[in-house]
């Protein structure tokens, strides 16, 4: 193998780790872990004791649904979050500044208190899309886009 081969080569693989750790900032960059439960719940199945259990029966583990992760919009940015109708729209807000949170189309509103994180959770009943705004500070910080089914 060349010496310009070699070069080539490492240059490829360097561009492919650069994509690799850009992809995967896209991919979670904006959860922070604020500490909010999630929502999986699990589910406790009884163990059988000595006695119960016959030899041929075997114990399924009951399988822990996966959470979505639920988007966290921000100052700063504008996150693009897409639902079909009929779907609980879920997404958390932080806020560095005591604020007003609302969904435009909605008319859905709530407050926010200076480094607080809260969630907010609602059905998808009209179809279009909405932004959703500090209020006092007239900032966008998300796109809704609800969808048909």
């Amino acid at each position: 193998m060349s010496r310009s081969q070699r070069f080539t080569f490492l240059g490829i693989a360097a561009a492919i780790a650069v994509v690799a750790v850009v992809v995967i900032l896209a991919a979670g960059g904006d959860d922070e872990d604020t500490g909010t439960p999630s929502s999986a719940t699990q589910t406790a199945t009884p163990t059988p004791t000595q006695d119960e259990a016959s030899p041929q029966e075997t114990e399924t583990p009951t399988p822990t649904p996966t959470a979505e992760p639920v988007p966290l919009l921000k100052a700063g940015k504008v996150t693009r979050l897409e639902f079909k109708e009929g779907d609980t729209i879920k997404f958390r807000v932080t806020s560095e500044e005591d604020e007003e949170v609302h969904v435009h189309g909605y008319d859905i509103a709530r407050d926010i208190g200076a480094g607080e994180t809260i969630s907010m959770s609602f059905k998808a009943t009209i179809e279009g899309i909405f932004e959703i705004e500090f209020e006092h500070a007239k900032e966008q910080i998300g796109e809704l886009r609800v969808e048909p089914k």
